[in-house]
């Protein structure tokens, strides 16, 4: 479940973000291309501060969609690639991108409640690495 920040009409990518775990610095990002559902999408799951729910296929943002040439992002922009300088290198994570199949509303939701749920999860997941 994420919120709407950007909708971008040129290339039908929605910008989604949720600041969890609470971070200081911005909270990332993920880029979803809905040219495949735009039909069934409405201006109110578009605009920005809808909290939705997608389904899709995840892609890196640098590898081109081979079904939608117009939501292809500049792979420069999005390379990944260490930054070599004086400073001590540094890999710049990669945002994740995803085709939709499926975008829906996430309905009236306790926030709350649900961050704390998904921090079980989390927990639990880190729990059964440490054990596993």
């Amino acid at each position: 479940m994420y919120i709407v920040r950007q909708y971008d009409v040129n290339t039908g990518n929605l910008v989604l973000e949720h600041n969890y775990p609470r971070r200081r610095t911005e909270p990332e990002s993920v880029i979803v291309d809905v040219n495949a559902v735009l039909q069934d999408l409405t201006s109110e799951q578009l605009r920005v501060g809808a909290w939705l729910n997608v389904l899709g296929y995840v892609r890196d943002a640098a590898t081109p969609n081979p079904s939608f040439s117009s939501s292809q992002l500049n792979s420069q922009q999005f390379n990944g690639a260490p930054e070599i300088g004086t400073a001590p290198v540094r890999v710049t994570p990669r945002p994740v991108h995803i085709d939709a199949v499926m975008v829906f509303p996430a309905g009236a939701i306790a926030l709350g409640e649900y961050e704390r749920i998904l921090g079980n999860a989390l927990d639990l997941d880190r729990r059964m690495r440490i054990t596993g």
